[in-house]
């Protein structure tokens, strides 16, 4: 399969700029009350699989693996899943001890909800590749 380097290009900013955007937007800025509370605790749970699985289609061309869109969602899933639930050990203080895993920016607080928020981070992120950029004629 030839490499686009315009799907790699785009596939990259989207998850870039994604990535920028929730260690830069400030949660109090433009919100308040309940799109507050929502986004300080869900933001990031969506928006960091969605960019996941964005770069994970720029690296499709070099990983035949990664082709497949299924193959990406597991992956953009299992990856903050597993990291969630791991989040309890943090709290025993088994494996890395809590302030070294809130400063590698693997949270502390294990909150289930995350897990749907992952979901739909993911899902919303492999709807926008499937109907939208595959309509482009350089995603393939």
């Amino acid at each position: 399969m030839k490499k686009s380097p315009a799907k790699i290009f785009l596939a990259l900013a989207v998850a870039l700029t994604l990535l920028w955007f929730s260690a830069n937007f400030s949660y109090g800025a433009h919100l308040d009350g309940a799109a507050y509370r929502m986004y300080a605790s869900y933001g990031n749970d969506v928006l960091l699989p969605f960019g996941l699985y964005f770069g994970l289609c720029a690296l499709d061309n070099f990983i035949p693996m990664l082709r497949s869109w299924k193959r990406k969602v597991t992956l953009a899933f299992v990856i903050p899943f597993a990291l969630e639930w791991m989040q309890p050990l943090w709290q025993r203080g088994i494996g890395l001890d809590v302030s070294s895993a809130d400063h590698l920016g693997l949270g502390t607080a294990f909150d289930p909800l995350d897990f749907l928020a992952y979901a739909l981070g993911v899902f919303g992120a492999a709807l926008t590749e499937r109907k939208i950029f595959a309509r482009l004629p350089f995603w393939s």
